[in-house]
């Protein structure tokens, strides 16, 4: 179930929850985490993480020996 009503860069009401593969960059490296769950904006196209989604990305970027708050 979606957290967000309201999307807080645009306004929109039309927020979903997806899960599909995530790309970031780590310095050189791209590193891709294959199901990624979080809330993405169709209309601004903005994309919101929760803490679960935070650590997966941290996890495969950084590996599990990173220091968390």
């Amino acid at each position: 179930a979606s957290t967000l009503t309201r999307c807080p860069s645009c306004g929109s009401r039309s927020i979903r929850r997806v899960r599909k593969p995530f790309r970031a960059r780590v310095g050189a490296r791209a590193v891709t985490i294959p199901d990624l769950e979080r809330e993405i904006c169709p209309d601004c196209k903005e994309e919101f993480f929760d803490r679960e989604a935070n650590v997966a990305i941290d996890t495969y970027c950084f590996g599990k020996r990173r220091k968390r708050a």
